[in-house]
């Protein structure tokens, strides 16, 4: 079945979004607002086994990208488009980084808690801040998009959610995001953080904003 007829591969990822006034401005005068976007989903290993694709540089490297530096507790690492600290370890269970991108020093938790079945519920959640005005242009997609290639790359390399979408789960290579499986694939994703900021106060017409303008982004 192909992916653009299979929205649990959609949906194997239960989404969340917190948005907060900070009651802060920053250096231009522009209010700022925080948001937390989560991500969960189930994946059919164990945290032992999918704690070496989350801190090895090697496996890294085959779902995520190439990945340096020192990945222990109090090190620092580049990664694709970023670099930050490792703040918390506690393997096989909790990754805590700070995620340096475009000038913002962001929160990003990974949590891998053992299921009954075997399986793992691992949730990641990812704090930012935007002024005010540009959150109201582009929504939350545009950075939780990004996750979410992440997890579905993830998910590929560990064959982790077989069981749940009833069909082979692809891989996001670059070729892949480009083609037109891929290209639903986002618009989906951006279709789902625009139902998110709703349902967390942003009105419909500014959430439809934030939609095209993350689909626009990551499309053309």
């Amino acid at each position: 079945m192909a992916v653009t007829q299979s929205p649990s591969v959609v949906d194997a990822v239960r989404r969340a979004l917190e948005i907060e006034d900070v009651g802060d401005h920053d250096a231009d005068g522009r209010p700022l607002v925080r948001t937390t976007a989560t991500l969960t989903t189930n994946v059919a290993r164990s945290p032992a086994q999918l704690w070496p694709l989350l801190t090895d540089p090697a496996r890294l490297a085959t779902w995520f990208g190439p990945v340096t530096g020192d990945l222990r507790e109090g090190g620092r690492f580049a990664a694709p488009g970023a670099h930050g600290a490792v703040r918390r370890v506690v393997p096989p269970h909790l990754l805590s980084l700070s995620w340096e991108q475009d000038g913002t020093v962001d929160p990003l938790l990974i949590r891998l808690d053992p299921e009954d079945d075997g399986t793992t519920s691992l949730r990641l959640r990812y704090t930012t801040l935007y002024d005010r005005a540009r959150f109201d242009s582009v929504g939350p997609g545009l950075r939780a998009l990004d996750w979410e290639i992440a997890l579905l790359g993830l998910a590929a390399a560990a064959d982790g959610w077989r069981t749940v979408c009833m069909t082979e789960v692809p891989t996001p290579t670059p070729a892949w995001l480009t083609g037109p499986e891929g290209r639903e694939m986002l618009r989906a994703w951006s279709v789902r953080w625009a139902a998110e900021a709703v349902a967390a106060g942003v009105d419909e017409g500014t959430a439809r904003r934030g939609e095209r303008a993350t689909t626009s982004a990551y499309l053309d």
